[in-house]
């Protein structure tokens, strides 16, 4: 094949991956894919958390589970290599550490910092990725599977903490894949879900914020 051909077929591969890429709209993405999301009621998942700090040079992982009801109903556990869970219920979150064996509890509207950050990760776990345009701007970095990155906005409290999140959805759009979370001071966290029940009932013991394991 002369260079010549070899060059206008990639020309012409290039040009309809731009095309498939810009038929989609973002707006017609984001409300799809909050459609899909709407008919979820419950998730139970396991994840694995890779936290990469600026500091060190290797990554530390953590294995949990999520079960997640709507609405505003979330339990987060962390069960290596430490043990942590967080429940919220409504307006309030309760905190356990294995360490300590002691329940935190706190009212999220007393706390506005505590309060944001909780209020975004219900967001991104229930598939709110409109709602997400407050305070991010939007790039789609890909559109089959759906790759979402939100920046924060200028001045927002979320952008002193936050520099980008990308959210993966799975390429049957039916629940998030994985999260990557880029923080201004240069850390990563990337949580990858896995093992993942839809609508399925949630056990009594799972929103106990002790574990009873």
């Amino acid at each position: 094949m002369s260079r010549r051909v070899l060059l206008i077929c990639c020309s012409l591969i290039l040009f309809s991956a731009v095309r498939i890429y810009a038929a989609e709209d973002p707006s017609a993405l984001l409300q799809e894919l909050e459609k899909t999301f709407s008919s979820i009621r419950t998730v139970q998942t396991r994840f694995r958390q890779e936290k990469n700090l600026r500091i060190f040079s290797r990554t530390l992982i953590m294995e949990g589970r999520l079960a997640l009801e709507n609405p505003r109903r979330l339990a987060w556990r962390i069960d290596s290599p430490i043990r942590y869970a967080l429940v919220l219920n409504g307006d309030y979150a309760q905190q356990w550490d294995e360490d300590s064996n002691k329940i935190q509890k706190t009212k999220t509207a007393n706390d506005p910092v505590f309060k944001e950050v909780l209020g975004q990760i219900e967001k991104w776990f229930s598939g709110e990725f409109a709602s997400l345009l407050n305070d991010y701007d939007l790039v789609v970095k890909n559109s089959q599977p759906p790759e979402l990155e939100f920046t924060p906005k200028t001045g927002g409290l979320i952008g002193k903490v936050i520099q980008h999140v990308t959210i993966s959805v799975r390429s049957d759009r039916a629940y998030v894949e994985q999260i990557l979370i880029e923080d201004t001071g240069g850390d990563t966290t990337r949580i990858v879900f896995y093992d993942t029940v839809l609508n399925a009932p949630v056990s009594a013991e799972k929103w106990e914020v002790v574990p009873n394991d």
